[in-house]
């Protein structure tokens, strides 16, 4: 067994092909959501240079281990991980040899991952803190919930107005729209309570280049009187034909929540997303156990609980005195 880093761009396709099935494979485990093998390796092999750091392992020389490292761009000195080895290959200790190489190679501080509570993800970060325990949500787009998002997108807010928009956001609504998500991480509830962070135009272009390709989908409630931004919800679906969609950041300004604003975005989320793309029957979204409030809109719009998951840290330190 060998573990190496692996440089996209620079690799034989066949390698590319495979680490791409890897990852995707293991991130529709851990997510629920799914991603196109063949449209991961095109984007891969044209990627500009950046601080991603990527590695893979080999088994009899079949690659059967990928992994990801990414800087948070809130958190220089964190990088989100993804490490996946293929079923058949667990349990012989290729997961800890490839971070074993991550935590040797990081040029980051501290190292995050989600993993899946319980065996076998929760024993293999044994040790680690756990930051958030988070919930995985999954809401089928049947005929039930579609009606129920249908009788909650009905609801008057006055001097609010919905509107929504693929890919980039509009100039005019670029800069309200980055302070809308500059409140994502001090949630009501959260047990990581994080003061908001500033996300000017270049930050908002950068997040919009950063998301995993696909079609982006954004919802948002702007107020009328000032035509400003003041909540949004964020969807991500990776292509035409895709059977599962992501939903990432909801987030409502501070002095307007408590109106019900994110059962209205997301109601309408869900409407607007089954127009444009009919092939979704479900969208899947992760959720900090102690926000009772995005709980409770989740479950009024029609989410159900899919599986339970950890966000774990550790210092890259620890980690290499441990190998």
């Amino acid at each position: 067994m060998a573990v190496e880093a692996f440089e996209a761009k620079a690799s034989r396709k066949r390698d590319l092909d495979a680490w791409c099935v890897v990852f995707a494979e293991g991130q529709a485990e851990l997510s629920g959501g799914t991603v196109d093998p063949r449209a991961l390796a095109e984007r891969l092999s044209v990627e500009a240079e950046g601080r991603v750091q990527r590695w893979l392992a080999r088994r009899a020389g079949t690659i059967c281990g990928a992994a990801e490292l990414r800087p948070q761009q809130h958190d220089p000195a964190a990088g989100f991980l993804r490490l996946f080895v293929t079923p058949s290959a667990r349990r012989r200790g290729i997961g800890s040899r490839l971070l074993a190489r991550v935590a040797a190679d990081a040029g980051v501080e501290r190292i995050q991952a989600t993993v899946l509570a319980g065996p076998p993800g929760e024993p293999f970060v044994d040790g680690w803190r756990v930051v958030l325990r988070l919930e995985l949500h999954e809401q089928r787009l049947d005929q039930d919930t579609l009606w129920r998002c249908h009788e909650l997108a009905m609801a008057a807010h006055s001097d609010r107005r919905l509107v929504f928009w693929e890919g980039a956001a509009p100039a005019h609504w670029v800069a309200s729209f980055g302070r809308v998500m500059g409140h994502v991480l001090d949630a009501p509830g959260a047990e990581l309570q994080m003061a908001s962070r500033a996300w000017d135009t270049a930050a908002v272009r950068a997040w919009e280049a950063g998301m995993d390709g696909g079609h982006l989908l954004v919802g948002a409630v702007v107020h009328s009187p000032s035509g400003d931004v003041v909540g949004a919800t964020v969807t991500t679906v990776q292509g035409g034909e895709a059977r599962v969609a992501e939903q990432h950041d909801t987030a409502v300004l501070p002095e307007h929540r408590g109106g019900g604003l994110a059962r209205w975005m997301k109601a309408r989320q869900a409407l607007r997303l089954h127009e444009l793309f009919p092939t979704v029957e479900s969208v899947t979204v992760t959720v900090n156990r102690q926000n009772a409030s995005m709980l409770a809109v989740n479950q009024a719009v029609g989410f159900r609980l899919l599986r339970e998951r950890l966000l774990v840290e550790a210092s890259t330190h620890r980690l290499r005195a441990c190998f």
